[in-house]
């Protein structure tokens, strides 16, 4: 008997362990400085079934997942969906505490309870947010969007360079967490994913079920993360179950157990999700949030985004390879994979979940010449993955040069280090005198060589620095770093030790 029960057992530890190997690649990936996260990071978020659909739409891993789960159930729910382990984990050890305050007597008890059938509606929202470009209703619902903005935001704060924005962004998964902690997975039932997925799971042939032995006990109700065993009716909701076989390992008779289920439980699971109550509902709004993606691709959204902007607003400085404002925001689900990848951390996100370069927070770096790293990681192809040699030539931005600023027109003194650090040649420095000073040399720019890169803005020692920057409405091949031959008689600064800081 023993033996039994540890064999019961075994599956839901295995399948727990490996979704905690999955949460923990997410969070190590996005929590790492390390550069060297970032192909760990880039396997991860790019598996997920959301970032997948909205990248490829309906091939690739989301066609392998559908499939997966018409024959056996939400295993990517069960093991790969970061949220959905870590709403799980957060379930767990919120019982160890309601076992220790309440002594098993937890006002929180956790049962059966159907859902509501507004839940349907969310993939249908999530769809119309893909297909007319509203982000709030993608970025509130998705779930990899809302784990990688709250890692985003632990990041900033651990790194003590967190912002009220950067840690508003992390509500979603904070109340997600909270609801975890009471009810287990509760976000599970309202996740478009889920809800997606569950429509497959429900005809699936194998699943979770309940044999006539069953003594109704209840130790399964209790036990599941997902609140969908009704002990009671000895059903379980297979639309809802997420195959963590808690339930399996706990049955002291062996009843619930994971198997073909037969045609007559498909077919009457299928039936009563398929032709009767919110079915209807459901397979629209299903069928949208899988189709939305691929509808965007003929969709012409207003350009709004490069006109008629506000009095003293600027467009933001885009991530190289995010094209444009409608490419880059019609695509992005705010995951913050490029935030967690920057090794220069200067693409953040501030008033709007969508990412941006930010030089002026971060005035000591610049877009790194030879970085493609955030096109690397990027899953929906919202930035759009560069060679080295093309990053060399893609224009994000133009500076501008105001002289009147400059140590040498201010101070009379010798600088250079924006000519020394300018990686294309934009700028070089040329002979500069004036009654009663030495000889120095000044800057020249040359906006035919200049990709925006903010090197010149984090290198200028003067306050306020003499350059600026202005994001381009649409970013371009530049006609590359200048030839060492047009240089002509312009002095160029040799050395860093005669900076003036």
């Amino acid at each position: 008997m023993a033996l039994k029960s540890r064999g019961r057992k075994a599956p839901a530890l295995i399948r727990f362990l490996v979704a905690l190997v999955v949460l923990a690649l997410f969070v190590y990936a996005y929590l790492s400085p390390s550069i060297n996260a970032n192909g760990i990071l880039a396997l991860v978020v790019k598996g997920q079934f959301s970032a997948a659909l909205y990248g490829a739409g309906l091939a690739g891993i989301v066609l392998v997942m559908l499939i997966i789960t018409l024959i056996g159930g939400r295993f990517y729910c069960s093991m790969l969906c970061p949220l959905g382990t870590a709403q799980e984990l957060f379930w767990r050890i919120g019982k160890l505490l309601r076992g220790k305050l309440w002594r098993g007597k937890s006002p929180f008890r956790r049962g059966y309870a159907a859902p509501p059938r507004a839940r349907y509606a969310v993939p249908l929202l999530v769809a119309a947010g893909v297909i007319f470009s509203f982000a709030p209703l993608m970025v509130i619902f998705d779930p990899i969007s809302t784990f990688g903005r709250g890692m985003s935001a632990l990041r900033s704060l651990l790194s003590g360079s967190a912002t009220a924005d950067s840690l508003i962004f992390a509500v979603p998964l904070i109340l997600i967490v909270i609801a975890a902690l009471l009810r287990g997975r509760a976000f599970c039932a309202w996740c478009p994913v889920g809800v997606t997925l569950g429509l497959f799971s429900s005809a699936a042939p194998l699943g979770v079920k309940v044999s006539a032995t069953c003594v109704s006990c209840g130790l399964c109700e209790k036990k599941c993360p997902a609140g969908c065993i009704d002990a009671s009716a000895k059903r379980i909701d297979s639309e809802r179950c997420v195959l963590c076989f808690s339930c399996t390992a706990v049955c002291p008779t062996g009843s619930v157990e994971y198997s073909a289920r037969g045609r007559a439980a498909v077919s009457g699971e299928a039936r009563r999700v398929f032709l009767k109550g919110a079915s209807k509902t459901s397979l629209l709004c299903g069928a949208a949030y899988l189709l939305g993606p691929s509808l965007k691709l003929f969709s012409r959204p207003v350009d709004v985004a490069l006109t008629n902007l506000p009095e003293g607003e600027t467009l933001p400085i885009l991530p190289p390879g995010a094209k444009n404002m409608i490419h880059f925001t019609s695509r992005c689900i705010a995951c913050h994979a490029c935030v967690a990848a920057c090794p220069a951390n200067i693409i953040t996100a501030k008033d709007d979940p969508h990412p941006h370069l930010d030089y002026n927070g971060k005035a000591t770096a610049a877009c790194q010449y030879n970085c493609i790293e955030c096109g690397r990681v990027c899953p929906t192809k919202a930035i759009t993955r560069l060679s080295v040699e093309e990053k060399h030539r893609t224009r994000i931005a133009l500076s501008t040069l105001y002289f009147e600023r400059c140590v040498v027109k201010t101070k009379h003194e010798s600088c250079g280090a924006c000519a020394e650090v300018c990686p294309t040649g934009a700028l070089t420095m040329v002979a500069y005198s004036e009654p009663g000073i030495p000889f120095l040399t000044r800057p020249v720019y040359d906006e035919r060589y200049c990709i925006g890169c903010g090197a010149c803005l984090a290198a200028c020692p003067a306050e306020p620095r003499a350059f600026t920057l202005a994001a381009v409405p649409e970013q371009s091949l530049t006609v590359g770093s200048r030839p060492p031959e047009e240089a002509g008689d312009e002095l160029r600064v040799e050395s860093a030790e005669d900076f003036p800081f």
